[in-house]
């Protein structure tokens, strides 16, 4: 069974290249322009990843995270950023720049799968 995963980037070349990273790994992956492209796909669909960038038109990936916590409460969601405080205890951060081994660790961790740090 391969785990779903939705990416949010509105800068074509990061979106394709995670989401082609993520189906090297076996995830069954959807792509999105923006944040309320996510809640629209979330509304129908079932997600086990969601790796969303924090600035998007129409919807900051904070926003992204905070409306899934509430309306997907088991959907993890990474949020990728080059400006937050990756200290949050409530939301999960990658900080960019950052390499395909650096994506995989964090999204191996926040799903608790094996090979994780």
């Amino acid at each position: 069974m391969s785990l779903r995963s939705l990416v949010a980037d509105d800068e074509p070349d990061i979106r394709d290249f995670i989401g082609h990273v993520l189906e090297r790994a076996g995830h069954a992956v959807t792509l999105a322009d923006d944040g309320a492209e996510v809640i629209a796909h979330a509304s129908t669909e079932t997600f086990d990843l969601v790796v969303v960038d924090h600035h998007m038109p129409r919807m900051t990936g904070l926003a992204v995270a905070d409306e899934l916590r509430r309306t997907s409460p088991t959907t993890k969601v990474l949020i990728m950023s080059g400006d937050l405080d990756v200290g949050d205890a409530h939301r999960h951060f990658l900080p960019k720049p950052f390499n395909r081994r650096e994506f995989l660790a964090a999204v191996e961790t926040l799903l608790d799968l094996p090979g994780a740090p």
